[in-house]
């Protein structure tokens, strides 16, 4: 009788449990996280989060450099992000909240932004983070970061007091806020004096809960839990809320080999492994070995053609490209049919979307050898540049390729690894078809502006209407209006064709079932603050 009574009170636990989960619909936790996998039933909240040990990450690509400054690589972005802070970031459905700044205030004429920083934030070297510190940072990343034309509207930054800083704009900037909190290539906050004049950090210093230890590049990167880490209050969420490290050490291994990462979990060499292939999906998870988890992502594959030199320079040949995909097989391909067709750069869900953004070109096998005859092609080489650090970035050029010479072009792949593909093709131009893919921003001028205006487009795409809208995005305040202004600029972009969107990309992650509190998110960012090791 005692069996079956337990039995039962067994039983009742366990539905309360998924009762629970299954009221929580924005899957934020305390700081006491209760860790719920959305595809798995073997990561229950069985226990209490414990502090102490290793845990050890698989990635698919290593650190490129310690900068965030100067980076727009995700791999570096992936575990810098647990040591570096910002002074505004974004929750999980890409909002803007407080990190660093407690709160902030905008004068009337829209024109200032003043911030408040939280008091008694320590930096890794022990150093209070002050105002002083964000006017270095902030000034740093202006002068030396990629996207720093995202600033263009700053006119000067103001230390009010130790705690008090504020930003003095040339006009109203309705993208002001989105900038400061854009993860990629963040403006983190970093002491005063560190990487001054441009000089590259090579011991990355910041606010976060984990501090830097060492970099062996293709081998390891290591993270020490930082003891006097103050965390911001409210509930965990994106990269804000209530951080709490309960590891003593995280250990990020780059194992580029995707069945290498899944034998390493299973083998338990590793705890946790990002970018698992869309194949390896349905059969994680049948094993109560792994638990796995799957979300639709914000994460979009996109095509950019290279303008700087034939035949691409010719809008003939790009529409004609446009006309011979068919993004659905690519899909079907490179995701396993998890992911979806993307028309354009802005996620269906978020309120950018219009029926702008859902307008695509449909595969047209004639129309697009019409533009090619056209066009004057004569059967030159194509090659399609990709990278081999991710999976669905080859299988994209496969099936493209494929496509492509139904219509009569002469297409090569080009597979790089990762550093080559990031810091040769991809920032140089230097290429004719270009796929990879691009993680997610806050604001669709952040999109936008980067890969179309003639400042920084590195494909070699000029416009000036193009910058005009651009530029007008930037200064629009109003919500409305502001949307009417991307709804040119992804009409200008269809029918210019810099570059195409192909799909939307799932974030598919897995774990040990001893690792505890891990939750994935659809920005396609591991967050190993608050996760625990249950034994």
């Amino acid at each position: 009788m005692k069996k079956t009574r337990f039995f039962y009170m067994l039983i009742l636990f366990v539905i309360l449990v998924f009762s629970l989960a299954a009221c929580s619909q924005n899957n934020q936790k305390s700081s006491k996280p209760q860790n719920t996998a959305p595809d798995s039933g073997n990561d229950t909240a069985d226990s209490e989060p414990k502090s102490g040990g290793t845990l050890t990450v698989a990635t698919g690509a290593d650190l490129t450099k310690l900068d965030l400054h100067t980076s727009t690589v995700l791999s570096d972005r992936i575990p810098l992000l647990h040591v570096q802070e910002m002074l505004v970031t974004i929750d999980e459905n890409m909002k803007i909240i407080p990190m660093l700044a407690k709160d902030w205030e905008i004068s009337e004429n829209q024109n200032t932004f003043t911030f408040h920083l939280r008091e008694g934030v320590k930096f890794h070297n022990g150093n209070e983070m002050k105002a002083e510190d964000v006017k270095y940072s902030i000034e740093r990343f202006i002068e030396y970061a990629p996207r720093s034309a995202e600033f263009s509207m700053v006119d000067s930054i103001e230390v009010m007091d130790d705690y008090t800083v504020a930003f003095h704009l040339k006009s109203p900037s309705g993208v002001f806020l989105g900038s400061l909190a854009n993860p990629f290539n963040p403006a983190v906050i970093i002491p005063k004096g560190e990487g001054a004049n441009g000089e590259e950090i090579k011991n990355p210093i910041g606010t976060g809960p984990f501090q830097f230890d060492k970099w062996e590049q293709g081998k390891q990167l290591v993270l020490k839990k930082f003891d006097n880490y103050r965390p911001i209050e409210g509930e965990p969420t994106g990269f804000g809320g209530e951080k709490v490290a309960y590891v003593d050490e995280i250990v990020f291994k780059p194992i580029s080999e995707a069945s290498v990462r899944l034998t390493s979990l299973e083998t338990g060499e590793v705890d946790v492994v990002l970018d698992v292939l869309p194949n390896d999906y349905d059969r994680l998870k049948q094993k109560q070995s792994v638990v796995v988890a799957m979300k639709p992502s914000l994460n979009w594959g996109m095509l950019q053609f290279g303008m700087n030199k034939p035949p691409f320079d010719n809008l003939d040949m790009r529409k004609a490209v446009a006309y011979a995909l068919n993004k659905q097989e690519i899909v079907d391909v490179a995701t396993r049919k998890l992911g979806e067709p993307a028309p354009s750069a802005v996620f269906p869900e978020t309120e950018w979307f219009s029926d702008v953004h859902a307008d695509d070109y449909e595969q047209d096998l004639q129309k697009a050898k019409e533009l090619v005859k056209k066009a004057g092609y004569d059967g030159e080489p194509i090659v399609i540049s990709t990278s081999t650090a991710y999976d669905h970035h080859e299988k994209t050029a496969l099936v493209m390729q494929t496509q492509l010479k139904k219509i009569g072009l002469n297409v090569e792949i080009e597979a790089l690894e990762w550093a080559s593909f990031i810091s040769d093709r991809w920032v140089t131009g230097d290429y004719h078809l270009l796929n990879g893919h691009i993680t997610p921003r806050p604001d669709p001028n952040q999109i936008y502006y980067a890969y179309l205006h003639s400042s920084t487009s590195y494909n070699g795409y000029k416009s000036e209407k193009m910058d005009s809208l651009l530029e007008e995005g930037i200064k629009e305040v109003d919500m409305s209006k502001r949307k009417e202004i991307y709804n040119d600029v992804q009409s200008l972009l269809q029918e210019d064709l810099s570059f195409s969107s192909l799909y939307y990309y799932p974030v598919i992650e897995a774990h040990s079932p001893k690792i505890k509190g891990y939750e994935t998110w659809s920005a396609g960012y591991p967050r190993l603050w608050n996760v625990w090791i249950s034994e």
